[in-house]
């Protein structure tokens, strides 16, 4: 990917939003591989896609070219005289000979372009499916770091991270307007949170050996909120567990939806599944959104964001 020019402007939209351009010909076969390759769906309760998708047609670039996220697509059949005509001029200023390809920075800062070209729509999906991972992987880390930049753009929580590194000898980079909401040195927990929409993330230890098995890991995670925070109830339903990479070792993550009773309302969660130095034992950070009537995967992405920068250690 290119280095960033200091003269590029920053990059607008929405940072999930994902500009698709192509041709009204091509539309109908790219749109139906785009749903499926950014197919990911998050319970908030009502389901909300990690990405959204808008289409564009290529005469139309110059409207658009400053959003965070732009894929470029074109079949060579059917013919046309403007996709097909953008591709080969972006294929030769660029010198791009593969028919997917990813370029930074190119209109604004950053920003991620992924040009796909193919014969045909069998082609076109043979290509994706080949480099699905590998796609989706640029994407969410362009996400990440687009939004890290914004999380921390009036600095660090110093104070507060010192904290939490005394009770747990891991900390977390935390916002300036992150305070306490509950503590316990002893168990170690901690419960911290801002103003609305209300983010809340929770921190605490457990043993390995209770979050193996997933019924058993669900069970437990039950127990464990009720003794800690007593006014948030774990639903039953739209439970999800998955798994990622996470310093070269596979990390489980287990997602639901809670309800508070203070509030006498709730929202989607998250668990992350840290393992630490100590024999049988993980770390279990947990992220909380509360916004009734409004989107909110972005505000999970924001603390998913700040629970992955989990490291060991003072500050």
């Amino acid at each position: 990917m290119f280095v960033s020019c200091s003269y590029l402007p920053e990059s607008i939209g929405k940072d999930n939003e994902i500009i698709v351009i192509t041709s009204p010909l091509d539309k109908p076969f790219v749109e139906r591989l785009m749903n499926d390759l950014f197919s990911h769906v998050i319970n908030t309760p009502q389901p909300e896609l990690e990405f959204s998708l808008h289409y564009k047609n290529p005469w139309e670039i110059e409207k658009v070219k400053k959003y965070g996220n732009i894929i470029i697509a074109s079949l060579d059949f059917p013919q046309d005289s403007t996709g097909d005509y953008l591709m080969q001029r972006i294929l030769a200023t660029h010198k791009k000979e593969e028919p997917l390809f990813v370029l930074g920075d190119l209109y604004a800062k950053n920003q991620i372009i992924c040009g796909i070209q193919a014969l045909d729509a069998i082609s076109m999906e043979n290509g994706i499916n080949n480099n699905r991972e590998w796609v989706l992987h640029e994407f969410r880390d362009i996400l990440k770091a687009r939004m890290r930049l914004k999380i921390f753009k009036h600095g660090d929580n110093i104070t507060l991270s010192t904290q939490v590194a005394k009770m747990f000898g891991y900390t977390l980079d935390l916002q300036p307007d992150y305070k306490i909401i509950k503590s316990d040195s002893l168990k170690p927990f901690i419960w911290i949170g801002r103003g609305f929409p209300y983010r809340w993330i929770t921190m605490h230890k457990s043993k390995k050996s209770q979050y193996i098995k997933k019924n058993e890991a669900w069970n437990q995670l039950s127990i464990e909120f009720a003794d800690l925070m007593p006014q948030i109830k774990i639903g039953g339903d739209l439970r999800s567990t998955e798994k990622q990479q996470y310093n070269n070792k596979v990390q489980h993550i287990m997602r639901g939806v809670y309800e508070h009773d203070e509030s006498d309302s709730g929202g989607p969660f998250f668990v992350y599944i840290f393992e630490t130095s100590s024999v049988n034992e993980v770390i279990l950070i947990s992220g909380f959104v509360n916004y009734p009537g409004h989107e909110k995967i972005l505000l999970l992405k924001q603390l998913e964001i700040i629970a992955n920068s989990i490291h060991k250690g003072v500050i």
